[in-house]
Order: C-alpha cells, then sequence, then structure tokens
C-alpha cells in the first residue's frame, strides 16, 4: 500500500491511496469462511459446497462491502500516524476500481480549529421594541379595506373585462398536462391578478372576448407546472360558467361572519395584532444579523480550507445557472465576474465561520435537540405543505440525513438564544421610521 498526501491547506489534507487488490481478497476470503457453514448451493449438502464454488457466486455481492471496510480502516491509519483530528467525517472518493488491479482512493480531511469563546457577558446585544401610534395602525387598517375585491354576477350578456373574475371549466386532453390541471370545474380567475394557475390565462380569455357560456379552447405553456426549461404549450378547452364583475367592497355582516369575526373592532384588533407581529418578525431578523455580526467580529481562527471550498463551489453552481437563466439578484447583475466571485467568497467563508462557531458553542455548552423538539420540528416542517404531510413524515424517517435540515435551525436558534440570555441586553425603542432605516441598513449587501 502507497499512502502520498497530494495537496495541504489551511486545516486541509488530502491523500492519494493505493492498496494492492491482495488486501481486498484477504477480506473477501474471510467473509466467504464465515458464510461458508450456512450456504446451500445446488449438488452440495448445506455448508459443504467447496469455497472456490461459494466464492464465485457471492464475490461480486462482497467486494463493495470490502472495499468499504479496507477503505475506513486505511483512513484511521492516516489519521492515527499523522496525529490528525478531524473536524468532520472524512470524504472518500474511489478514483479506480478494477479487479486484480490496485485501488485507487483519494481521502479528502477537513482538520479541526481551535477556537477560544468570547465572554459573552461583554457582549452588547440589542433588544429593539417598535412603537406604532395609532396614524400607522388606522393607516394599515385603510389600506386592507382598500385592498379588499368583492365581486357579483354581471346582469347583462358582454365580453370579459380586465377587472373581472371568471369562474370557468378548464380541461386538456395532452398526456403531459399534470393530473391536477387535466381537468378543473368552476375554477376562479382573476383576469388581471399576477397570480394565475397558468402563466398569462386571464390574458388568453380576455382576448377571446367570450361571454357567459362562452366555449373555446386556448394554448397555454405548462413549463413551469412540469417543472422544465423551456416552453411548453398545451390546448386546453375552457367553458365560461360565469362571468362576475367587481363592486366596491363594504364591511358587513356577512364579510364579518365568514371570516369568524363579531364585529369591526375584532377585525381592527386582529389586522393591529398581525401588524405588531409582522414587524416584530422583521425586528428578530435584524437581531439575529447582528448578533451574527458581532460573533463573526469578536471570534478569529482559521477555517478548514476544504470546506469553504465546498460552500464557494456549491454557491457558485446555483450563480452560474442564476447567470445563465437571466435570475441573478439586481446587485449581482452590476458586478463583473471577478468581482462577484470575491462577493460570494466572502459570503461562503462568513457562512463556514458561523457555522463552526455555532456548533462549538453548541458542544461546550452542551446544548442539542431532543426528540420531542426534533418530532415538532418535523410536524411544523411537513406542514408547509399540507396533504403531503404523510408522506413527508415517511420520508423523514426512510432518509435519516434529511432530518438535518431540521434540526440544524432548531438548534442554530437555540445556540442564538442562549448566547443571546447570557449577553448584555440592551433595550432600544425604535418608530417605524427606524424600524425601516434599521433594516435597510442591517442588510445591505454592499456594507463593508
Amino acid at each position: 500500500m502507497s499512502i502520498k498526501e497530494i495537496k495541504s491547506g489551511t486545516l486541509y489534507k488530502e491523500y492519494a491511496v493505493e492498496i494492492p487488490y491482495q488486501e481486498i481478497n484477504v477480506i473477501i476470503d474471510e467473509k466467504i469462511n464465515e458464510i461458508l457453514p450456512t450456504v446451500s448451493i445446488p449438488g452440495f449438502r448445506k455448508g459443504k459446497a467447496p469455497s472456490a464454488i461459494v466464492r464465485k457466486k457471492y464475490e461480486d455481492n462482497i467486494i463493495s462491502e470490502a472495499i468499504e471496510k479496507l477503505v475506513q480502516d486505511k483512513t484511521k491509519n492516516i489519521l492515527d500516524k499523522n496525529n490528525l483530528k478531524p473536524f468532520i467525517q472524512p470524504r472518500v472518493d474511489l478514483k479506480k476500481f478494477e479487479k486484480n488491479q490496485p485501488i485507487e482512493v483519494e481521502v479528502k480531511i477537513n482538520l479541526e480549529p481551535e477556537i477560544k469563546l468570547k465572554d459573552f457577558k461583554k457582549i452588547d446585544v440589542t433588544n429593539y421594541e417598535i412603537n406604532l401610534d395609532k396614524k400607522i395602525i388606522d393607516t394599515n387598517y385603510k389600506e386592507f379595506l382598500d385592498n379588499q375585491k368583492k365581486y357579483i354576477p354581471i346582469k347583462d350578456s358582454r365580453e370579459i373585462k380586465k377587472t373581472d373574475r371568471v369562474i370557468l371549466n378548464l380541461s386538456s386532453e395532452n398526456e403531459t398536462v399534470p393530473d391536477f390541471l387535466k381537468s378543473q370545474k368552476k375554477l376562479p380567475i382573476i383576469i388581471n391578478s399576477e397570480l394565475q394557475i397558468l402563466p398569462d390565462l386571464g390574458g388568453k380569455l380576455l382576448q377571446k372576448k367570450l361571454k357567459k357560456g362562452g366555449k373555446d379552447k386556448i394554448g397555454l405553456d405548462i413549463s413551469k407546472s412540469v417543472k422544465s426549461d423551456k416552453e411548453l404549450i398545451a390546448d386546453f378547452d375552457v367553458e365560461i360558467v360565469e362571468i362576475e364583475e367587481s363592486v366596491p367592497f363594504e364591511l358587513d355582516k356577512e364579510f364579518l361572519e365568514k371570516n369568524g369575526l363579531k364585529n369591526e373592532g375584532e377585525l381592527k384588533k386582529n389586522l393591529e395584532n398581525n401588524l405588531k407581529s409582522q414587524y416584530q418578525n422583521g425586528i428578530k431578523q435584524i437581531e439575529k444579523k447582528q448578533l451574527m455580526d458581532i460573533l463573526d467580529k469578536e471570534h478569529q481562527f482559521d477555517l478548514p480550507q476544504g470546506i469553504v471550498d465546498q460552500e464557494f463551489n456549491d454557491i457558485w453552481h446555483r450563480i452560474e445557472h442564476a447567470k445563465k437563466d437571466n435570475k441573478l439578484d439586481d446587485d449581482d447583475k452590476k458586478l463583473t465576474d471577478d468581482k462577484l466571485r470575491k462577493r460570494y467568497e466572502k459570503i461562503s467563508k462568513r457562512r463556514v465561520k458561523l457555522s463552526i462557531l455555532l456548533q462549538f458553542i453548541a458542544k461546550e455548552q452542551k446544548i442539542s435537540v431532543d426528540e420531542k423538539e426534533l418530532t415538532n420540528g418535523m410536524m411544523a416542517y411537513a406542514s408547509q405543505y399540507p396533504g403531503q404531510e404523510k408522506q413527508i413524515i415517511e420520508y423523514f424517517k426512510k432518509n435519516p440525513s434529511a432530518i438535518e435540515t431540521v434540526r440544524g435551525p432548531i438548534l442554530e436558534e437555540k445556540v442564538i438564544n442562549a448566547v443571546i440570555s447570557a449577553s448584555n441586553i440592551v433595550k432600544k425603542k425604535i418608530t417605524k421610521s427606524e424600524y425601516e432605516n434599521l433594516e435597510k441598513i442591517t442588510f445591505d449587501v454592499n456594507k463593508d
């Protein structure tokens, strides 16, 4: 066996390992001898078949297991011999495998950084409280009423107008159309709304100049529904069941009862609470970002280069796809490729640094996610997809690694709360305009 260091970076090592095939044979022979007494092969009594025949039949099934065991052993030898402390499980890539030929693998090891935590008592964390005066609350209530839409069936026979809501039957015999779109009965469509079940459905209906009871065939783009990058037009049969016109909204008993409200006062109170909740959620994100900025600034330590490179490569892959599809953020569009790369290299380093730091804090303070928290988190995640809750929970059960998408955010929030509770809290009241300015400054991508 030969081991050669092929790359060495900050807290990062790569090794090329060549393993003689004979070592694989040894493990295969051990496994064959282990199962030999239990094997039944036609023409031989149970457990009496020659090992050569048993090997010929089962060797291919054992090879992958043998390679995995051997590579794990060799990786452990590298770590022990070089006194390396991996930060995460070493990554092993099988570069070459041919029967009876030396096996070639690459072992990539990210090493554990040394971190010295700041005394959180010396960190000032601002706790914001927004002051929403009566004028702001009243304006929000008026805007709510102004945004309400009410429609009633038209009395005369006329063509569809831009401001109408149309109730229609929609169907297609095209096999590429998803099942949920093939037949829709009494589907409400607001003609001038940007939110359509299919792109430009309202516009196409308007062009046809249909009346109540009218029928026609229209071609609609279903590419987004089938997740295709190219335009895909399918024919649909439409029938106009009803045409409703927009009328001025009035807060009446019917509206209140429909929304489970006793009176206008209850509606106003609900809207006020919702408004405060929206701002409080925004404040929570600002406080989190400010805390992350402080932790980033107050802690300096080396980062495992392999993890940083992987994070950047993942981000850059998405950026290149966004460029190809002309979906880059406006701020990114203004930058040259060199400046864009530097921006996301910086973002990658920050993400990795904060992730490692939060994990270290969790370990030092023995913060973890218990089974109840994890179960509640999975249920909350599944509830975001109505009708698919059972399938999502089953997916988590069958794919334990996917549970990290739930565990990670829960652990992060617990660590953040622990840091905040140990810090020096500075309370500060702000106005709506101060909040908006604070939000702009806090999340300015061009800052620093």
